[in-house]
C-alpha cells in the first residue's frame, strides 16, 4: 500500500477544541482514504485471479458488481468518517444505542455480522497501547470521564461503521463483503499504527494529557512482518498496557497483598511455607522452579490428577506440595527448601485461581480433568511472566477464558458440542506438548480455537433468536386471551345467561376475539364488528328476560356471528345447528319456558390448535403468591440488567449453569434465559429472580469472562478469610 507523508498541524491550531479536531480530521483523511482505496483494489485483484479459473462465471459476475460501486463505497467512507468527526466536534455521540428489533437473521447476514465483530476486536488488540492513549486524550479534549468505543471518530468501532455505511445499498454479495471487509482490516491493521501516533502527538504537543506516553511510529517495513515471538509482542503491549489498565494493576497489587496477609495471619505450622516443608529455608531459584515445572508439565501428577476430582482438595496447596516433592526427588531442593515470595505468589493465585474455576463453573467431570492439565503450564506462565493477572490481552488469560467458554455448560449432548469438546481436547494437548516459554503457543491456539467457535456461536444466535421469537409468540397469545376475556366480561356485565348464551360467549367469542388481535389488533374494525355482535346477541336476551314475544326479539347478526363460529372451525351445517340453537333458547326464555336453562349447544368441534412447541429444560422460578420472598433492591438490580448479561442459575437438584439474559419482554417485562446453545432454560419476573437470589439459587455475575471472574472471587474469599484468621 503506498503511504502519504503527514505530519502534526501545529501552526495556528492552539488548544481551541475544534480547531484540533479539525487538525485530527486533516491528519487521519489521506491515510484512511488510501486505506479503502487499497481494500477496493485488493478485493478488484483477488475477484479477478478467481474470475481466471471460475468455470461458471459467478466471480465474474461479482467483479462487474464491485466495480460499478467502488465510488460509491468509497465515497461513503469517507462521508461517514467525516460525519464521525463533525459528531465529536460538537461533543456528541456518534451514535446513541438502537433499538433492538428481534428477528430471524439470514446465515449471510450473520457471517458478515461476525466479520464486522472480528475486525473491531483484532483492531483494538492490534492497537491496544495506542488507541488507549488516543481515547483518553481525546475523552480530556471533549470534557468526559471516558470515551465509548463509537465516539472515537477513528477507533475500530467508528471505522467499521464507516465501511458499512460505505457498503449500504451497494448489494455486493456476502461472500464479496466479507472478502472487502478482510482486506480492510489488513489495510487498518498497517495504517491505524502511524495515525494514532500522529494525532497523538498531536495533541501532546498542544497540551492533552501530554505525559501520557504513546508509541512511536513503526516503520512500514515492520508493519508487514509480524513479530515472530508472540511472548515479544505480548511483553512489549502488557508493559504498556499498565498504565491502561491501572485498575487490573492495583486490583492485582491488593489481591497480592491479601494473600500475603493471609500467610501471616495464618503463622506456624499452618502458613503454606510450614505445609510445604520449608519456612525459613533457602528460597529455591526461580530458573530451577521453571525446571521442576517443566518436568510436571511432561510428566502428569497423579496427585494433582486426584486432587482435581476431589471438591475438598486445594489444588494450590496440592501444587505447592508436589512442586516441592518433585524438586527434592530431582535433588534440586531438600527438607527445608521453600519458594521465594514471588513464586510462591505466582503458584498460590494460579492454584486458587483454577480452586474457583472448577468450583464455580459448570464443567462436565471430563471437561475438569482437560482444564486441570492447563494447571502447570499456567504456573510456568505466571512465575515467568506476572503479567498475566495485568494485562486483558494476554494470550494465556485469552486461551484460557476460550477453553472455559467452550466447556461450561457444553454435557456434549449434540454432535456440534461433542466437537467443540474436541477441539478442546486437541488444545490442552498442544500446550501441555508445545509450550516451551514461548507464548505464541497459546496465541495461535486461541486464534484457532475461536474461529472454530465462531461458526458453534453462529448456530447458538439463531437458535437464541429463535427462542426470543417462541416466547414473544406465547406472551402475544396470553396477552390476547386476557384482553378477550376481560372485555366478554365487560359485555356481559354480571348478566346471569342459560348455559346455550355462556357457552358460547366463553367458548367461540373469546377465542375469536383472540384471534383477531393477533392478527388485526385490538383497534380492527373486526374486532368492534365481533363486540357489537356478542352485544347484539345479550340485547335480545334483554329482550326475552322481559318477555317481549319471540318474533319481536331483536334480530341477531348472523353475519357477524357466523365469523365468530368459523374462528372455530364451526361451519356449514354445524354453524347453523349452533345459531338455531341460540334462537330456540331465546324464544324460550321469552315465552317463560324453564326448560331454557337445560338448553346447550350443539357439542363444538375442536378449536385448531398449534403443534405443540418443542419441549425445553425448563428451570422452574420460585413459585409465585403473596409469600414470594425478595429484596427489593435486588429486583431492581435485575431489571437494570442489560441483555447479553451472564448469570449463574442453579435448578432444583442442585445442578448449577450459566446462563444469558437473552430478551425482556415489552409486554410483561419477565426475562428470558438461554443457555451457551441458545436454548430457553428460565423465563421469569424480576421478583420471581430475586427470591431465587435470595433462596441461593441464582447468583449475578460482573463478567463472563472466566479468568477475571474468578479472580475476583479469590480475591472475594481472601477477604471472606480475613476476619475469620484474624
Amino acid at each position: 500500500m503506498s503511504t502519504a507523508t503527514f505530519e502534526p498541524i501545529t501552526r495556528g491550531v492552539g488548544t481551541d477544541p475544534h480547531q484540533l479536531v479539525f487538525a485530527l480530521q486533516h491528519l487521519s483523511t489521506e491515510p484512511l482514504n488510501e486505506v479503502i482505496e487499497a481494500a477496493l483494489r485488493r478485493t478488484d485483484d483477488f475477484l479477478f485471479d478467481r474470475a481466471q479459473v471460475g468455470a461458471d462465471g459467478v466471480e465474474l459476475t461479482a467483479l462487474r458488481d464491485l466495480r460499478r460501486v467502488r465510488g460509491q463505497i468509497a465515497q461513503g467512507f469517507a462521508q461517514s468518517a467525516a460525519a464521525g468527526f463533525r459528531a465529536f466536534s460538537g461533543m456528541a455521540a456518534v451514535e446513541g444505542p438502537a433499538e433492538v428489533v428481534l428477528r430471524l437473521v439470514e446465515d449471510e447476514d450473520l457471517q458478515q455480522q461476525l466479520a464486522d465483530e472480528q475486525l473491531i476486536d483484532n483492531l483494538s488488540r492490534l492497537h491496544a497501547q495506542g488507541l488507549a492513549a488516543l481515547d483518553a486524550r481525546m475523552a480530556a479534549l471533549a470534557t468526559r470521564a471516558s470515551l465509548p468505543g463509537g465516539d472515537n471518530p477513528v477507533g475500530p468501532k467508528a471505522l467499521a461503521k464507516a465501511m458499512r455505511d460505505g457498503m449500504r445499498g451497494s448489494e455486493l454479495t456476502a461472500n464479496v463483503a466479507i472478502a472487502l471487509l478482510k482486506f480492510f482490516e489488513r489495510e487498518l491493521g498497517e495504517a491505524l499504527h502511524d495515525v494514532y501516533a500522529r494525532m497523538n502527538e498531536q495533541l501532546a504537543s498542544a497540551g492533552i494529557l501530554p505525559s501520557l506516553e504513546a508509541p512511536a511510529p513503526k516503520p512500514k517495513s515492520e508493519a508487514r512482518t509480524a513479530p515472530a515471538n508472540a511472548s515479544e509482542r505480548s511483553a512489549d503491549a502488557s508493559d504498556d498496557a499498565v498504565g491502561m489498565e491501572g485498575g487490573d494493576s492495583a486490583f492485582f497489587n491488593s489481591l497480592v497483598g491479601l494473600l500475603q496477609g493471609w500467610r501471616q495471619r495464618l503463622g506456624g505450622q499452618e502458613s503454606p511455607r510450614a505445609m510445604a516443608g520449608g519456612l525459613g529455608g533457602m528460597p529455591m531459584p526461580t530458573s530451577d522452579v521453571m525446571s521442576v515445572l517443566h518436568r510436571m508439565q511432561k510428566q502428569p501428577s497423579a496427585v494433582l490428577a486426584q486432587a482435581l476430582d476431589d471438591d475438598r482438595a486445594s489444588l494450590a496447596d496440592q501444587l505447592r506440595r508436589e512442586l516441592l516433592a518433585t524438586a527434592q526427588r530431582l535433588g534440586m531442593a531438600g527438607h527445608d527448601t521453600s519458594l521465594g515470595a514471588a513464586d510462591e505468589d505466582a503458584v498460590d493465585l494460579v492454584g486458587m485461581l483454577f480452586d474457583v474455576l472448577m468450583d464455580e463453573r459448570d464443567f462436565e467431570p471430563e471437561a475438569r480433568r482437560k482444564i486441570g492439565r492447563l494447571l502447570v503450564p499456567y504456573v510456568r506462565v505466571a512465575v515467568k511472566d506476572r503479567r498475566m493477572f495485568l494485562y486483558k490481552g494476554h494470550p494465556a488469560r485469552r486461551l484460557l477464558n476460550a477453553v472455559a467458554e467452550a466447556c461450561e455448560g457444553n454435557h456434549g449432548e449434540g454432535p456440534q458440542e461433542r466437537q467443540l469438546l474436541d477441539q478442546v481436547d486437541g488444545v490442552v494437548e498442544r500446550v501441555v506438548a508445545e509450550y516451551n516459554e514461548d507464548l505464541a503457543i497459546f496465541e495461535t491456539l486461541e486464534q484457532e480455537l475461536r474461529s472454530y467457535m465462531d461458526q458453534h456461536r453462529k448456530r447458538m444466535e439463531l437458535a437464541e433468536k429463535r427462542a426470543a421469537e417462541a416466547q414473544r409468540g406465547r406472551e402475544r397469545l396470553e396477552q390476547a386471551r386476557e384482553i378477550a376475556a376481560t372485555d366478554i366480561v365487560a359485555q356481559r356485565n354480571g348478566r346471569e345467561l342459560p348455559p346455550a348464551l355462556g357457552e358460547f360467549l366463553s367458548h367461540y367469542a373469546t377465542h375469536h376475539l383472540t384471534q383477531v388481535i393477533l392478527r388485526d389488533g385490538q383497534a380492527s374494525p373486526r374486532y368492534a364488528d365481533a363486540l357489537h355482535a356478542v352485544m347484539g346477541l345479550l340485547v335480545s336476551f334483554d329482550h326475552a328476560e322481559l318477555g317481549a314475544p319471540p318474533e319481536r326479539l331483536p334480530p341477531l347478526e348472523r353475519a357477524a356471528l357466523s365469523a365468530i363460529l368459523e374462528s372455530s372451525g364451526c361451519v356449514g351445517h354445524a354453524a347453523e345447528e349452533t345459531l338455531a340453537a341460540l334462537h330456540h333458547t331465546l324464544a324460550r326464555i321469552a315465552e317463560g319456558d324453564a326448560s331454557a336453562e337445560q338448553q346447550t349447544l350443539p357439542t363444538p368441534p375442536p378449536i385448531p390448535a398449534p403443534p405443540p412447541p418443542v419441549v425445553e429444560p425448563l428451570l422452574v422460578p420460585v413459585t409465585q403468591g403473596p409469600t414470594l420472598d425478595f429484596d427489593a433492591e435486588v429486583a431492581d438490580q435485575i431489571r437494570a440488567l442489560e441483555i447479553g448479561s451472564w448469570v449463574q442459575l442453579t435448578s432444583e437438584n442442585g445442578r448449577s449453569e450459566p446462563a444469558k439474559v437473552s430478551w425482556v419482554s415489552p409486554i410483561s417485562a419477565r426475562l428470558l434465559f438461554v443457555n451457551r446453545r441458545g436454548i430457553r432454560v428460565l423465563v421469569a419476573s424480576a421478583e420471581e429472580l430475586a427470591a431465587m437470589v435470595k433462596a441461593g439459587r441464582m447468583a449475578l455475575r460482573g463478567v463472563d469472562n472466566a479468568f477475571e471472574d474468578s479472580m475476583r472471587q479469590v480475591m472475594g474469599r481472601l477477604q471472606a478469610e480475613a476476619p475469620a484468621s484474624a
